[in-house]
């Protein structure tokens, strides 16, 4: 066997790490934020077969996390072992990772998050009638000692990250932490229905949803979670295929989300993010779902354990199929089914209505609008005219149209680069979708939607900047029933969403009602303009001020409320659009970026006919 030659240079190249730095290291694997650690330790307790969890936090769980179970508790050496890497319960050898039935099996989760902050377990194994209190700091044992038994276990975090400020400065502000954090425990406590789920946040309850182990306990918790008014968008999906089952519910024709924000899909219990699924979820809804728009889905898949390999990553929310082929057709095929047996079935009438009924406005204008009715009056509006360019920051939104922009490949287009004449003439319409001009010594063609969506996006910004956005109000106002983490921000938002033209009051916990709403969105869903909004909040990484939700806000209501293609305009009509256009600060795209006219030149038409 060859030596190594006997020379300092070469000794102590290769070290075996302390099991404190080695646990800090699988920290950074484990350990992204507080929500990673409340995901843990619920895990941990539902693995103890708990009858009811507690989670609680203050300061976006950066200063203190506390997970309180009724499980089955730990004796005073099994609790000491728990801090050891790779210390488990659940498995024993390699042949139990090919059958992994429980949520927490690696053994990194309590040694891991000890290692980065300051923990105490209180633990009492079921009839003991002596307790233990361990206390950590930094990975290191501070204190063993007996406790009062207690019933379960309580973990308690604090200070996370420490001790390893370079961690603690890439956390985010509170209230995002505070998001991820409630979003962890949604997802746990809609994996589970059969157990109790209490979050308390910085000292107020904001989830408290009982245990239920009737047949419809998912339904009901969803609707714990969601708010009871969520269940009439959904329907009920059961599929079984192949030996594998998925149930649920998702959302009917017609309701759809700017995110996947409102996307849960649990394998065997476990909150999972997978490709598979979502191309499946995809597959499932096409011809059925907008391009750019995304379902609720709330499905829970039951697949044979040795068919699915949970071990891909620490955090254990991905995963790899035996047969991927397979559950991409149990999850589509699912889905089409349930679609299918709504549509057939007659109940499109129990659908939520798109249009809300209005009452008369000052241009005596009937109750209910058509498209024509509002684009006359959008028209005929004052312009928004401008001194400077709006100043509101611009973020990426994943809308419609913005989705739609970034997947289609980038076309060479001759978009105008001067302003529009005083002396153009409106010639007509083509593909009722673009408009013909004639101004000088050029042919301009004008995409109607972002000609129009430009005009509104500057009029509602310029509303917007000046605080008095046009409002009408609602003949029958709209009920909005909010998942916890959205109604929280929009309580502390509620006189920003007016400086929109959306009056709202609070009416209980988690229910607002819709009381008035932008002039320019007559006719329109409402609240689902609303949903888009706060889906957009729900991406948004760090702290930001109102107006770059205004701005995402914004760029909604100037979409919704464009003429669409497909609509006919007459020549007044056309004039008008132009008109108020060619008054627009930055006439040349949609807020989206896209082109808004195209300028062929009558040198070029001539030459094309090789008349020059």
């Amino acid at each position: 066997m060859e030596t190594l030659p006997n020379d300092k240079r070469f000794l102590g190249v290769i070290r075996t790490l302390s099991d404190r730095v080695a646990n800090q290291i699988a920290a950074g694997e484990v350990v992204e934020r507080p929500a990673s650690v409340i995901k843990e330790l619920v895990e941990n307790s539902l693995d103890a077969e708990c009858g009811s969890v507690t989670v609680s936090f203050r300061n976006g769980g950066k200063s203190l996390i506390e997970i309180v179970d009724d499980g089955g508790g730990m004796s005073r050496h099994d609790a000491l072992l728990a801090f050891d890497r790779h210390a488990t319960s659940k498995i024993e050898s390699v042949d139990d990772l090919k059958s992994v039935s429980t949520l927490g099996f690696r053994g990194e989760a309590l040694p891991s998050i000890a290692s980065v902050s300051r923990f105490t377990l209180t633990t009492c194994r079921h009839g003991s009638s002596t307790g233990v209190e361990v206390v950590m700091e930094g990975g290191k044992l501070k204190e063993a000692k007996d406790a009062p038994p207690i019933h379960g276990t309580c973990a308690t975090v604090r200070d996370l990250f420490f001790n390893t400020p370079a961690r603690r400065k890439f956390l985010r502000s509170e209230s995002v932490e505070s998001a991820h954090a409630q979003e962890a425990v949604t997802r746990q406590a809609l994996s589970r229905p059969d157990v109790a789920f209490k979050l308390v946040k910085d000292g107020k309850t904001v989830i408290d949803a009982p245990s239920d182990l009737t047949e419809n306990a998912f339904q009901k918790r969803i609707s714990a979670l969601f708010g009871r008014a969520s269940m009439d968008e959904l329907a009920k999906i059961e599929f079984e295929t192949a030996g594998m089952r998925v149930d649920g519910f998702i959302s009917r024709p017609g309701v759809n989300r700017a995110s996947r924000e409102a996307q849960y899909v649990f394998i065997n219990g476990r909150f999972v993010r997978d490709r598979i699924i979502h191309a499946a979820i995809l597959d499932g809804y096409r011809s059925l779902m907008p391009k750019g728009r995304h379902p609720l889905v709330f499905l829970r898949l039951t697949i044979p354990p040795e068919r699915v390999d949970v071990n891909v990553s620490p955090t254990k929310t991905e995963v790899r199929f035996v047969d991927g082929r397979s559950v991409r057709s149990l999850v589509s095929g699912g889905i089409f089914r349930a679609l299918s047996m709504v549509e057939g079935g007659g109940s499109k009438d129990s659908f939520a209505q798109a249009e809300v009924p209005l009452k008369a406005d000052t241009w005596g204008k009937p109750a209910t609008q058509t498209w024509h009715d509002r684009v006359n009056r959008s028209f005929a509006e004052p312009s928004a005219s401008y001194a400077e360019p709006p100043a509101i920051e611009q973020k990426p939104f994943a809308n419609e149209e913005q989705e739609n922009n970034a997947e289609t490949p980038q076309q060479t287009l001759s978009h105008f680069d001067s302003a529009i004449s005083g002396n153009f003439m409106p010639v007509g319409q083509v593909f009722k979708s673009f408009l013909v001009l004639e101004d000088g010594e050029r042919m301009l063609i004008l995409d109607q939607h972002t000609a129009h969506e430009r005009v509104l996006y500057e009029r509602f910004t310029l509303k917007y900047r000046e605080g008095n956005a046009d409002a009408q109000e609602l003949l029958f106002p709209v009920e909005i029933e909010l998942s916890g983490r959205d109604a929280e921000f929009l309580k502390k938002s509620l006189d920003d969403f007016k400086k929109l033209g959306f009056y709202l009051d609070e009416f209980g916990i988690d229910t607002f009602i819709l009381r008035a709403v932008p002039v320019l969105l007559a006719g329109e869903d409402h609240k689902s303009v609303i949903l888009d909004i706060l889906d957009g909040v729900a991406r948004l990484e760090s702290g930001f001020s109102f107006d770059v939700i205004a701005e995402n806000a914004i760029n909604i209501m100037a979409c919704r409320g464009a003429v669409k293609a497909g609509d006919v305009l007459n020549r007044e009509e056309i004039e008008s659009l132009v008109t108020q256009l060619k008054k627009c600060v930055l006439p040349y795209t949609c807020p989206h970026g896209r082109p808004v006219t195209l300028s062929i030149d009558k040198d070029d038409l001539l030459k094309g006919f090789l008349r020059k």
